[in-house]
């Protein structure tokens, strides 16, 4: 005769670190980094629109 049995272990579970001081700095240089990019084609544009 068989014995059926399912083991479990005692403990299952997912242990999930987050860094809230890497995605500020990430969020903000990505912030700067759109603003730059706005701000340069804009610039480009006036001086090409003047000559």
């Amino acid at each position: 005769m068989c014995k059926n049995s399912i083991q479990e272990p005692a403990e299952s579970g997912v242990s999930v670190k987050i860094d809230v001081t890497k995605i500020v700095k990430y969020v903000c240089i990505a912030g700067v980094v759109i603003v730059a990019i706005i701000f340069t084609t804009k610039c480009i544009s006036k001086i090409l629109n003047n000559n």
